[in-house]
C-alpha cells in the first residue's frame, strides 16, 4: 500500500514538474495584468527560456527579445534572465546582459545597450540644426534601481565614430567616454574627450525632482571650424588656458 501511495505521489509530483516546465509563456502573458502602451506579440516557448516576435512601447518597435532564466536563482530569492533584444528595432537598438528583480527592486548586470547616436537626437525636445553621427553604447556593469533613479550604478556611455556637421563646420570629438554613477539617489556622469579639433571635460547629475546640472570647459583645438570659432565670442573669453567654462543648472 505504502509502496503504491509513494509511486503515485512520485508521479504525481513529476507530472507537476513536468506541466510547470513546459507551460507556454504566451498562456502567462495572457493572465498577467495589462500595462497600458506595452504589446508583445509573437510570444514562444516558457517563461524559462523563450523568445517575442516584438516588443512595442508607447507605439515604439523595440524589436525581439530572447530570454533564458538563471533557474537556480529563485533559490536566492531572486529573478534573473539573460536577455537579448534588439533586432528589428525601429531605433537599431541592441542590447543584451543580465537583468532581474530581487527584495530591493529590479537590477541589472553586464547590460550592454547601443544605438545610434542619429536616433538618440531625434528626442531631443529641441530642434537642433546637426547631424549627428557615430553610435552610443551604454554599459551598466552594476545597476540597482531604487526610486526615481538609483541605488548602486557603475557603468559609462560611450560615443564611438562620433562626428558633429552643422551648417558651420564639421566636428570631430574623437572617442567620448562618460562614467556614470549614483551618488545618494542622484545619476552622475563625468565625461572627457579630447581630438585635434577640440579638448573638453564635463561633470552632470540628474537629482530627484528633476533639477539638473552641469558644468565643464572646451577647448579649440588647431582643427575646429573657422566659422564655429567666430561664434564663441558670444561666450565671453577664454580663461588663460584658452578654456571656455560652461555651467547650467535647472529642472527637466
Amino acid at each position: 500500500m505504502k509502496y503504491k501511495l509513494l509511486l503515485g505521489a512520485s508521479f504525481g509530483a513529476v507530472l507537476v514538474v513536468s506541466l510547470v516546465a513546459h507551460i507556454p509563456a504566451s498562456w502567462v502573458w495572457q493572465q498577467a495584468p495589462q500595462i497600458r502602451g506595452l504589446e508583445v506579440s509573437g510570444i514562444r516557448g516558457t517563461p524559462w527560456q523563450g523568445s517575442a516576435s516584438q516588443i512595442r512601447w508607447q507605439g515604439k518597435n523595440f524589436g525581439r527579445v530572447q530570454w533564458d532564466m538563471q533557474v537556480l536563482s529563485l533559490l536566492t530569492g531572486k529573478l534573473e534572465l539573460d536577455v537579448r533584444f534588439g533586432q528589428g528595432s525601429e531605433m537599431s537598438l541592441q542590447g543584451r546582459g543580465l537583468v532581474g528583480y530581487g527584495s530591493n527592486g529590479p537590477f541589472a548586470e553586464n547590460l550592454l545597450v547601443s544605438m545610434p547616436a542619429s536616433e538618440v537626437v531625434k528626442y531631443s525636445p529641441m530642434a537642433l540644426p546637426v547631424v549627428v553621427n557615430g553610435n552610443l553604447e551604454l554599459t551598466l556593469r552594476d545597476y540597482r534601481f531604487e526610486a526615481p533613479y538609483c541605488a548602486q550604478l557603475d557603468g559609462a556611455l560611450a560615443w564611438t565614430a562620433a562626428q558633429v556637421s552643422s551648417p558651420l563646420g564639421a566636428l570631430d570629438p574623437g572617442p567620448v567616454i562618460a562614467d556614470l554613477a549614483c551618488d545618494q539617489g542622484k545619476l552622475v556622469a563625468e565625461l572627457s574627450q579630447s581630438s585635434a579639433d577640440v579638448t573638453s571635460e564635463w561633470q552632470a547629475s540628474l537629482a530627484p525632482g528633476n533639477t539638473y546640472s552641469l558644468s565643464g570647459w572646451f577647448k579649440p583645438g588647431a582643427q575646429f571650424p573657422p566659422q564655429l570659432g567666430q561664434q564663441l565670442k558670444w561666450l565671453g573669453n577664454p580663461d588663460p588656458r584658452g578654456q571656455y567654462k560652461i555651467s547650467y543648472n535647472g529642472r527637466l
